[in-house]
């Protein structure tokens, strides 16, 4: 094993590299694919310590996808079985485990009947050999009425051009996935419309809605859809663009406001609230026990700058706002960020991550995210393009049920590629209890900046460490490899991280060198 430098900065007491972090972590046997590039979607506990993944190949010039690999393994990552699932006009949108058997949420177009079907795919977990039933069907004049086209090779060219996102739908879970929702997003140039079907765990049909909100589509931005976990109910945020635009700023105020739909199976209420005197990119709502919450990052300048984080509590039946704060980053944070206290917002800041916990306290986790293009011309004068993507620093928040900033922190990182190697970049993140964990590859070498703050670096990202970073309860925090790169043979994609348990103590990755391919299960002690 190389030789890891033990660092112990006392940066304000607060950052150290520790071995308080337990983290236990467990790796397959190696193995290569059939199909080389592959994307990790989906993983769920099997109910013994053990998972199913649902990976996703593409291939072709274009690399579009062409099939999934379904994989089961169990505690100690022996692989059980395996399956392959080609698909045609079709897509994997979710994965259940229920009772021994593993279901997964297939939405499909059949030319030949002129139907858009979304299917079940059913097997038990110990052969992983499915049998498909249609769930519900649109047909040709459905297609018509919501697409504007019908089926056929017009509809597949030109008909997804219909839909607002997601031509195959999007498919929200419940927190304990008691319910599920497809939702079809469809641009109409009268009105915001979407599509919604509701199930329970046991594919019962809950409700059936189509929502339309008597406003020009291009000017209400949807964000997201939270499902209850009891009773079903959605809950629908959108962003609504004034004066017949969609400008984010008319003089010198922000040109929209948020607006949140509860919607039932007989019944529609909604709340309106605006950014007051700031300025709100976006908004996540995130359900508690007892109240809904629409949380996310503002500025006082802007829609692309972020001065600190806000919360909206509000009540889950009446849609009352019990509770609004603004909350600016504190200067410990920006302390971490620029060395110094200093009066400057943000930028380039994008959304990975929220999570609630027992006491209803809100962790947002984001990243500073960024391209650049260049363009060049060649010798025989042609032109090139080159887009480097930027994975920069990330900012962690915490807030309390009341509305409080517990802590902000931000971590130091400069990842960048122009190259194939995006997945292994970026981080994955967990909430366990009153302590947040962040994932990331970088090198051994810690950079030591200005003003005793320290800084990961990337390194060589196909031999990477992967390093937890643990932030505690008030707001300190630690870092530790826990897979280190020479005693690998891979390295993970930490962007690609998925829990497989309710809790969030268990999280797996999937790693490539070159035709090596290896699963990671870290557990949380």
């Amino acid at each position: 094993m190389k030789k890891i430098i033990l660092l112990l900065f006392l940066i304000g007491s607060y950052v150290t590299f520790a071995q308080d972090i337990s983290v236990k972590s467990t790796t397959s046997e190696v193995f290569k694919d059939d199909k080389k590039n592959t994307s990790l979607l989906f993983s769920e506990s099997d109910g013994n310590g053990g998972f199913i993944t649902v990976r996703e190949y593409r291939s072709g010039l274009l690399q579009m996808p062409k099939g999934y690999y379904i994989d089961h393994y169990d505690a100690k990552l022996n692989q059980i079985n395996e399956a392959e699932i080609e698909i045609d006009k079709s897509q994997i949108k979710g994965l259940m485990i229920n009772n021994g058997t593993v279901f997964l949420l297939e939405s499909a177009l059949d030319t030949k009947a002129d139907v858009f079907n979304f299917n079940i795919l059913e097997s038990s977990l110990s052969k992983l050999n499915f049998e498909k039933r249609t769930l519900f069907s649109l047909d040709e004049e459905e297609i018509k009425k919501f697409f504007g086209v019908g089926i056929g090779p017009f509809f597949m060219t030109n008909g997804f051009n219909q839909m607002d996102s997601n031509p195959f739908g999007e498919v929200t879970f419940s927190a304990k996935k008691n319910f599920f929702c497809v939702n079809f997003d469809i641009k109409d140039k009268e009105a915001q419309t979407q599509r919604l079907y509701v199930f329970d765990k046991d594919f019962k049909p809950v409700f059936e809605r189509e929502f339309k909100r008597n406003i020009q589509d291009r000017l209400f931005q949807y964000e997201n859809i939270d499902v209850d976990d009891e009773t079903g109910e959605i809950y629908l945020l959108g962003k609504v663009f004034e004066n017949n635009s969609t400008r984010t700023k008319k003089k010198g105020k922000a040109n929209y406001n948020y607006e949140l739909h509860k919607i039932t199976a007989s019944t529609e209420k909604s709340v309106s609230f605006s950014p007051d005197e700031n300025f709100i990119g976006s908004l996540f709502t995130v359900r508690g026990k007892n109240k809904i919450s629409c949380a996310g990052f503002y500025s006082e300048k802007n829609d692309f700058r972020y001065k600190g984080v806000c919360r909206f509590n509000l009540d889950p039946e009446t849609l009352a706002i019990t509770k609004q704060s603004y909350m600016p980053f504190s200067e410990e944070f920006i302390k971490d960020k620029y060395g110094k206290v200093k009066d400057k917002e943000l930028k380039n800041l994008s959304f990975r991550s929220a999570f609630i916990n027992e006491k209803e306290d809100i962790v947002l986790n984001a990243e500073e995210f960024y391209t650049v293009t260049h363009t060049r011309s060649s010798m025989n004068g042609g032109m090139s393009t080159t887009t480097t993507y930027h994975f920069n620093d990330i900012v962690s928040v915490k807030m309390s049920r009341d509305g409080e900033l517990l802590w902000a922190r931000n971590i130091n990182k400069n990842q960048s590629t122009a190259g194939a190697v995006i997945e292994y970049l970026s981080f994955s993140s967990s909430v366990i209890g009153d302590d947040t964990y962040l994932f990331i590859n970088c090198s051994d070498k810690i950079r030591k900046i200005s003003n005793d703050r320290i800084e990961f670096k990337q390194g060589n990202m196909k031999k990477a460490n992967l390093y937890a970073i643990k932030i505690d309860n008030n707001g300190n925090y630690t870092f530790k490899n826990v897979v280190d790169a020479d005693d690998s043979d891979v390295s993970y994609f930490v962007k690609q991280g998925i829990h497989t348990a309710m809790d969030g103590s268990e999280l797996v990755f999937i790693g490539r060198k070159k035709s090596k391919k290896q699963f990671l299960k870290l557990n949380i002690m």
